[in-house]
This record gives structure tokens, C-alpha cells and sequence, in this order.
């Protein structure tokens, strides 16, 4: 805790040393990269777009592909066809009395939405009665997150930014589907419920929200949890001055 509020107060003071006396500078329109989806999940790329509307506010749409992280499932010989997606949006307010200079820098708060979307097909090789059984799996998860967040912006030289999302509670829905297919006798439950569980071993993000959950008869998990956010984006701001 004491490194992270080093570098952060070492942000803060290179921002404010970087930043132009002149304040009728000003760029409307701000690119990122989200480096959190990557360190994540490794297999990621993601952008964000952030647009001015007004001297303290401002509005975003984030779009971009990720798939999550392999199964060490026993049974999983094979993973492909992995997928995913990454999109969403937000309405920010930069504190006027807390902030020296107008958006996009300084601290935030708002409202966002986000909305994170994976499959996969897996192909299981499982001994049944001392036979090998073969059977696909195949897989998707749906994340949606209504929630709030607190952050800081730096911008440095009038071009680039450090964007932090601090506090970002959710309110989220988490939708599981699995199908089974194949020519085999083992339960398709048992196999489903176990793969929920090396879901929450390799993500343990998930524990809170899959654990106790099982799957239903038709391959299905669908419940409502309280989740958070928290980014670190790196962007990039252009536009004419004013």
C-alpha cells in the first residue's frame, strides 16, 4: 500500500509539473488501451474512446475482444473456437471543486455499463466402466455490470493520460450455458458442475458469485451478484485546441 500511494503521489506531482500554464488548451477526443483486460486474461485487446461534451463532463464507449483463460480441466483434452467480446459505456463528472483544470483530468465519478461475453467449444475425453467416452462442451458466459465509479486522470504534455478507475461497484448478472454432445453414458451434470469449478479456481473472481451454484437440466446458471471494477488505461488525446 505504501509503493502504490508513492507512485501515486509521484502522478500527481509529475502531472501537475507537465501540465500547460495555458488553460484554454484544450482536446475534446481521448483513445485508450485497456491494459487491465489483458492482464487479466492474457488474450486481449480492448480500446476506449472518450469524448468532452462539456468543461466537466464527459462520455465513453469501450469496445474490444478478449477470450478467457484455459481450463485445466482432467477430462479437457482439446480447447478451440475461443471467442469473446468486451463492450460498454459510461457518463463521467469531473469534480469541479476538487479539480484545477477542466475534464479529461482530475478526479471523476459516474455511472457505467459493461458488458463481457466468452465461448468455447471443449472436446472431453472421459473412462466410464473402463472405456474411454468422447463428448464436446460447449461453453458461454455473459457478465452485465450496472454500476458507479470513482477515478483519477492524469494527462501529461497535453497529450497523454494515466486513467486509474479507483472504486466501481456493480450490480451484475452472471449467465451461464453448457451443452454436451456426443455419443457417451456419464452424467452431462457432473461433467458441467465440474467444469464450474475449475471456472472459479482459474478466475477466482468468480468464487463469491459461482460457488454454491449448480448447473440445471438444461445446462444453465443464471444469478445476480455484487461486483466491482477497477481499470488501468493508458490513452493517447487529440483534436484541435481551443
Amino acid at each position: 500500500m505504501k509503493h502504490l500511494l508513492a507512485v501515486c503521489l509521484f502522478l500527481v506531482a509529475f502531472s501537475v509539473s507537465g501540465q500547460k500554464s495555458d488553460s484554454t488548451l484544450f482536446r475534446r477526443n481521448t483513445v485508450k488501451i485497456d491494459l487491465t483486460s489483458y492482464f487479466l486474461y492474457r488474450d486481449a485487446i480492448v480500446f476506449s474512446y472518450e469524448r468532452v461534451v462539456k468543461p466537466h463532463q464527459s462520455f465513453g464507449i469501450t469496445l474490444g475482444y478478449e477470450t478467457f483463460p484455459s481450463i485445466s480441466q482432467s477430462s479437457i483434452i482439446k480447447e478451440d473456437n475461443r471467442g469473446g467480446y468486451k463492450f460498454g459505456g459510461e457518463y463521467r463528472f469531473y469534480l469541479a471543486k476538487e479539480n484545477k483544470f477542466a475534464a479529461p483530468r482530475g478526479v471523476y465519478i459516474g455511472p457505467y455499463f459493461s458488458s463481457h461475453g466468452f465461448s468455447t467449444e471443449r472436446f472431453l475425453e472421459v473412462e466410464q466402466d473402463g472405456e474411454i467416452e468422447e463428448g464436446t462442451l460447449n461453453s458461454q458466459l455473459r457478465v452485465h455490470n450496472f454500476g458507479a465509479q470513482l477515478g483519477y486522470q492524469f494527462v501529461f504534455n497535453d497529450r497523454w493520460t494515466i486513467d486509474l478507475v479507483l472504486i466501481g461497484p456493480s450490480f451484475s448478472n452472471y449467465r451461464a450455458k453448457m451443452k454436451l454432445e456426443g455419443d457417451f453414458t456419464f452424467d452431462p451434470e457432473d461433467i458441467q458442475n465440474e467444469y464450474l469449478l475449475e471456472l472459479i479456481d482459474q478466475f477466482p473472481i468468480l468464487e463469491d458469485v459461482l460457488s454454491g451454484q449448480e448447473v440445471d437440466a438444461k445446462g444453465k446458471v443464471d444469478t445476480w451478484a455484487l461486483g466491482y471494477r477497477y481499470q488501468f488505461l493508458v490513452g493517447y488525446r487529440f483534436g484541435h485546441r481551443k
